[in-house]
């Protein structure tokens, strides 16, 4: 383990606590910690292209990243054909451009088959984060950027392949950062160099680093799941899934509280995507379940524990029609989650018993999102299926034109929905 620069002071995690309570922003992907849940009330459950959008408008180039939303903006990034790298901000109220920085060029590197990545995925599927000041951009080339909100200035610069080597992952870099407090926290989990590194926000300095080599065969070292936090009484953790392990750590240093081991599967392709959870009980990670093929499971680990847990800490495991890349969602004791080939589940939490299961139209890539009692599922040919969270029954389905990989964003009663080359701000109906 590495140290320098500063540690990040407890304080800013009680200063990080109001916005949270408020949930008026949605500043980073699923939220400010990667719960993926909106405190907000009347939410919207019914849209259509004609009616219900608030403005939508068009994206140059392709990504899969989902918006970041601060109180007056709305930034995004992007890539365009000749592989220059982008970050744009937007007017949140109109959607009318603010500015369009190029950050950099390059293309992922990804030894895999391009039939299997190319047409979903390239060096913008990260999405960014922001704040009143600044931007932070990650992309799949090793790129991470600090622009300056305000004139649109690049503060810093890093290049993570030169700074600790080069990506060798099967499908090119995915993962999104988390920030929380002056921490802005990277992970890299591949069959070469793995890390867990965090960086001072305002000057890009290292403040701590691990490595994260753990023991997984073939695609099973690579990870393209994106660190959620999780405050666990007065510790708040960094959960980080990948390399057939979900572990935490301490924010502050980086010290490593639990590990849980037993994520592989029977499969030469068993990398993952979908991102850990937790509540006051639980943590819930998710094993790969390639193309839908019935491999993959969800395993629910015992909160508050230490040390190795993969046996101690096992509470239960639910290995049908389990999520591949879209990362569940913990509401009101239950766990909702949706299969690539549209099944939607919902487990009681406690027991990992089905409560219901429902057949879903399309694919599914992007996380669930909830908010105002209401769970959104949205599948990659642009259908937004809305249920409610008591019941279990559909809402609505509302369809929008596109192909939608990135994650929805819940801010002040609107849901942004973003597609390879258009963002809708909904208002509902």
């Amino acid at each position: 383990m590495r140290f320098s620069g500063r540690l990040i002071p407890a304080m800013m995690v009680s200063l990080l606590l109001p916005t949270l309570a408020q949930a008026e922003t949605w500043p980073q992907f699923r939220g400010v910690t990667g719960s993926g849940i909106s405190s907000e009330k009347n939410l919207p459950a019914k849209w259509s292209e004609q009616e219900g959008i608030l403005w939508s408008v068009p994206l140059p180039g392709r990504a899969d990243c989902s918006p970041a939303i601060t109180a007056n903006r709305i930034d995004v990034t992007t890539k365009t054909d000749d592989g220059s790298l982008w970050v744009i901000s937007l007017d949140r109220k109109s959607g009318q451009e603010i500015r369009k920085v190029k950050v950099g060029s390059g293309s992922l590197s990804a030894p895999g088959p391009r039939n299997l990545w190319a047409d979903r995925h390239n060096a913008a599927t990260p999405s960014p984060i922001a704040d009143d000041q600044n931007i932070w951009a990650f992309f799949g080339t090793g790129l991470l950027v600090c622009l300056d909100a305000e004139s649109g200035e690049i503060v810093w610069k890093q290049d993570l392949v030169k700074e600790y080597g080069p990506y060798d992952i099967t499908f090119g870099m995915g993962s999104t950062p988390r920030l929380w407090g002056n921490l802005l926290i990277v992970t890299c989990i591949t069959k070469g160099p793995s890390y867990v590194v965090a960086f001072d926000k305002n000057t890009g300095k290292e403040v701590w680093k691990v490595d994260r080599k753990l023991p997984a065969q073939k695609d099973g070292a690579d990870a393209y799941s994106t660190p959620a936090i999780y405050q666990n009484g007065d510790n708040t953790e960094l959960l980080v899934s990948g390399s057939d392990h979900v572990n935490a750590y301490d924010l502050q240093t980086g010290k490593q509280l639990w590990i849980a081991g037993g994520l592989d599967i029977p499969s030469p392709f068993g990398r993952i995507i979908a991102a850990p959870i937790a509540d006051a009980q639980v943590v819930i990670a998710t094993s790969a379940n390639p193309g839908g093929g019935g491999l993959g499971y969800i395993k629910a680990f015992e909160q508050g524990k230490s040390g190795d847990i993969t046996k101690s800490g096992l509470l239960w495991k639910f290995d049908v029609s389990t999520p591949d890349a879209s990362t569940p969602l913990i509401l009101n004791d239950k766990l909702f989650m949706v299969s690539q080939n549209g099944v939607a589940t919902c487990l009681n939490l406690k027991n990992g018993a089905p409560l219901w299961k429902k057949r879903m139209k399309g694919q599914y890539f992007s996380s669930l999102v909830a908010g105002d009692g209401k769970v959104y599922f949205l599948s990659i040919e642009g259908l937004c299926t809305v249920v409610d969270a008591g019941s279990g029954e559909i809402i609505a389905e509302n369809q929008l034109p596109g192909t939608f990989y990135s994650t929805p964003a819940i801010s002040e009663g609107v849901i942004y929905l973003r597609s390879y080359d258009r963002l809708y701000a909904i208002k509902g109906k």
